[in-house]
């Protein structure tokens, strides 16, 4: 009752000062409370906008009531109070953040629309020469290997051919006519093998080099890195191509935000009650669906329902313990300093300093499309150059 007899001398005062916002606010309140038949006649003249009926009616549903003498704790009023307060301070915080976020996944959308295809071929085109040079390198170890395997063989097979004439002149008479010769023919195989197992031994450590440089190039590293790349933002811009997307003009784009925002801050998980947390979680799903759709009537349809009966209550409004309030209020301060520090590290990245810099996001895009396309030029010459080589 006394919670009842404050919304409606706030309802008075605000039809004296010509507040319909707030008069609207107290009226969805005192909906949601268990109410009599002359409170439902004032609801019913304030939704007709009857304000002079109205207020007569409250002057006298108030009067009936003046004799009453509610105690009033001034602690609890008082942190309910302080809990609102930063309530409605998270809630603006939300909106701020989301409203950045959505830009932020506006413009990635509208980057990927512009300039996907383009960097699609940028990063296969980088993909094409990472590979090329891999594959050079590549092919220079596996022809290092073959003339190393070549003067292994050459070496091996002069070995064999040492091996044989010494078992043969082991069977010769030394003082024989053809021990002599036969014994300098094997010197000379001796000579000839010194000179290629030094040729043998450079051999093979310039294939040990090539295939160190295969197996640790960081072009490697690179090239997997690009292909991987290239794969994901595949992916990515596909999806975007595929999205349905309802194009609307800049004001239905301003009015798009101005929706977003205000049913945004009724449906925030952060701060509706602990049982509603889910079911607001929910809206704030569809909510986000219908905005990155562009769906303008999606997302008024959404505010609507907010506003006509699917409002939350706050944790505020439902908590009647002091120290379930006070830690409220310090999990509600905490969650502040959190966003507040997330909404920081968004106005620090790339794409925010973007947003502020161009008023007309097309001149970005137009610019970006010139640098790109040198680069793909640049690219061009390199991948010609290298295959001419």
């Amino acid at each position: 009752m006394h919670q009842l007899l404050k919304r409606l001398e706030l309802i008075k005062t605000s039809i004296a000062i010509e507040d319909d916002e707030i008069i609207e606010l107290q009226v969805m309140k005192i909906q949601k409370m268990r109410v009599d038949d002359d409170v439902k006649s004032i609801l019913f003249l304030l939704e007709n906008n009857d304000f002079s009926n109205a207020l007569v009616e409250i002057e006298n549903y108030i009067s009936k009531f003046s004799g009453v003498v509610v105690y009033e704790d001034k602690e609890l009023a008082g942190l309910r109070l302080e809990l609102k307060a930063l309530e409605h301070n998270l809630q603006e915080l939300s909106g701020e953040k989301n409203e950045y976020l959505n830009d932020i996944k506006e413009f990635n959308t509208q980057y990927h629309l512009h300039l996907g295809s383009l960097i699609q071929k940028i990063l296969k085109l980088k993909e094409e020469i990472l590979y090329a040079i891999i594959k050079a390198k590549k092919d220079a170890f596996e022809k290092s290997k073959k003339i190393y395997d070549d003067a292994k063989s050459e070496y091996e097979e002069l070995k064999d051919e040492q091996y044989t004439k010494e078992e043969e002149l082991s069977s010769i008479d030394e003082f024989d006519d053809s021990y002599d010769e036969l014994y300098e023919e094997i010197q000379a195989i001796k000579d000839e093998l010194n000179k290629k197992e030094k040729i043998l031994n450079e051999k093979r450590k310039e294939t040990k080099r090539a295939k160190e440089e295969l197996e640790e190039d960081e072009v490697a590293q690179e090239y997997e890195d690009v292909k991987q790349d290239s794969q994901e933002f595949e992916k990515e811009y596909e999806e975007i191509k595929k999205e349905k997307r309802i194009k609307i003009n800049d004001e239905e784009k301003k009015e798009l935000k101005q929706l977003y925002r205000k049913a945004s801050k009724l449906c925030h998980p952060d701060i509706v009650a602990e049982d509603l947390k889910e079911q607001a979680h929910k809206i704030m799903v569809a909510l986000n669906e219908a905005y990155g759709k562009q769906d303008v009537e999606k997302v008024r349809e959404l505010l609507l329902s907010l506003e006509n009966g699917n409002v939350f209550d706050l944790s505020s409004d439902s908590i009647m313990d002091k120290d379930i309030l006070k830690s409220k209020i310090v999990e509600m301060r905490n969650n502040i300093d959190t966003m507040k520090q997330e909404i920081d590290e968004i106005q620090d990245e790339d794409i925010f300093a973007i947003l502020e810099e161009y008023d007309d996001l097309k001149i970005y895009f137009t610019e970006q499309a010139e640098l790109l396309n040198d680069e793909y030029e640049k690219l061009k010459n390199n991948l010609v150059n290298f295959e001419t080589v």
